[in-house]
């Protein structure tokens, strides 16, 4: 009687949880942005989402530290915003019931958030991103549709990142996106030629460029810059090469888009051949110190490691001695490119784009945790990543070096005794700023202060 009261119950618990799950794939049906997708996915979505409930003029999220959840906008309305370059507040636009914010963190850390602010009182659907992540094989409908998304608001935050593009209205932008035409670029590729006249105004979305003349790097170009302008404005063919540093993706306007831009807005000439001035008077300022900058990779990263050398005592290694008292082996070294008082020592970049250490690591043990780039517990030792990076920044090491290391090179090197050693484990070793401490043992042990981290930026701006 019991096992028949069971079942029965299990039963009801069956239809009741279907009936729930049809109600609620019925309510997603009335939003737009979903509203395509299939029965299967739209009841995934009912049944991973929270109902999150948030008053008028709260904020949600914020630019500087996205969140970990994909929200669906249910009722309310909400404000998107983020900054340009030059630190003023843009618009990306309004969302209201059926449009979807959060997702930039599944494609990529280019375009991670904007700040979202509840204009009324709203109902939010809230989904984990490592949800998304990991049931992918089952929602490939809902992914393609983020990834739209994505691409979308990843073209506007583009633009507003370039200044003269910035102060536009939102709907000027949104007229100028829909013409961009997309690109891949690959590591070491040229999209101008000096000779060759460009075939539009070339907006970085993402990745790094440098600008050369015979060779000589003249300036560096991140993402938001902007390139091609000078020869469309002259109608003259390029004077310079612009050489792709790592994989990028650019944004092109065509050249009739472009002039007719710049007539119906002529303010727009002047602030571009302003921009580029600036630009070119600093690269000849750089002189030969801009093609080190770029054979060293310091442009890579956003942080470097620098120490002030005239006051440096002669002969002391103490920081050397306290990066290899941590970490067994040393992660940095007291060389590097020398600029008026500071040197720019020799380590691990952190390249924030493309890194090749990252690229051809069959096991993906190397991982960003924040701002750095990590070798993760996945490492057996392989060795391909010191090869890869151009920077010299990487070793392979015995994770625990000493007597039994000693004792197998000296076994190795006798031929007639046949003995089969085991290799200790290995993994690779690279700085990554103290990651797994509280501070950096370098920078720490430096009883005068002069070691320490400093922003790319502010010491090279273009």
């Amino acid at each position: 009687m019991s096992e028949k009261i069971q079942r029965k119950t299990e039963t009801v618990q069956r239809r009741t949880r279907r009936m729930a799950d049809d109600a609620r794939v019925v309510a997603l049906r009335e939003l737009v942005q979903i509203s395509t997708l299939s029965v299967a996915e739209l009841r995934w979505i009912g049944r991973q989402t929270i109902l999150r409930v948030f008053a008028a003029q709260t904020t949600i999220v914020t630019e500087r530290m996205p969140s970990e959840y994909l929200y669906i906008v249910l009722q309310g309305t909400v404000s998107a915003t983020l900054h340009d370059r030059i630190g003023r507040e843009a618009s990306l636009g309004t969302l209201s019931a059926g449009d979807v914010f959060g997702e930039g963190l599944l494609f990529g850390n280019h375009f991670a958030s904007s700040t979202l602010v509840s204009l009324s009182p709203c109902q939010l659907l809230q989904i984990p991103l490592t949800q998304l992540q990991g049931d992918a094989h089952l929602i490939p409908g809902f992914l393609e549709q983020l990834r739209g998304i994505y691409r979308q608001r990843l073209v506007l935050a583009t633009l507003l990142r370039v200044p003269f593009l910035a102060v536009m209205s939102d709907a000027e932008r949104t007229a100028i996106a829909e013409q961009l035409l997309v690109r891949e670029v690959r590591r070491g590729e040229f999209v101008i030629r000096r000779g060759n006249r460009p075939n539009g105004l070339h907006l970085i979305e993402s990745g790094q460029f440098v600008v050369e003349h015979e060779g000589h790097v003249l300036s560096h170009l991140d993402a938001g810059d902007f390139f091609g302008a000078t020869a469309l404005m002259t109608n003259e063919p390029a004077h310079d090469d612009i050489r792709a540093l790592t994989p990028c993706q650019i944004l092109t306007m065509p050249t009739l888009q472009f002039l007719t831009l710049l007539d119906q807005h002529p303010d727009m000439a002047d602030f571009l051949q302003a921009s580029i001035r600036e630009r070119n008077q600093y690269g000849a300022q750089l002189d030969t110190l801009g093609d080190a900058l770029v054979r060293r990779g310091v442009r890579r990263g956003e942080r470097i490691l620098v120490r002030d050398v005239e006051r440096c005592p002669p002969g002391c290694q103490l920081c050397l001695d306290g990066c290899v008292s941590r970490h067994g082996v040393p992660r940095m070294q007291l060389t590097g490119i020398r600029t008026e008082a500071i040197q720019i020592l020799d380590s691990c970049r952190q390249c924030r784009v493309g890194a090749e250490c990252m690229e051809i690591c069959p096991q993906h043990a190397i991982q960003w945790s924040g701002s750095v780039l990590t070798v993760g517990p996945s490492c057996d030792g392989c060795g391909l990543c010191v090869p890869a990076c151009p920077y010299d920044a990487l070793t392979v090491d015995p994770i625990t070096p000493g007597v039994m290391a000693t004792l197998q090179d000296h076994a190795q090197r006798i031929p007639i005794i046949s003995l089969i050693v085991n290799k200790p484990p290995k993994k690779a070793n690279k700085c990554d700023f103290c990651a797994d401490f509280q501070d950096m043992a370098c920078v720490s042990r430096c009883p005068i202060g002069a070691l320490r981290i400093v922003d790319v930026e502010q010491l090279y701006p273009y």
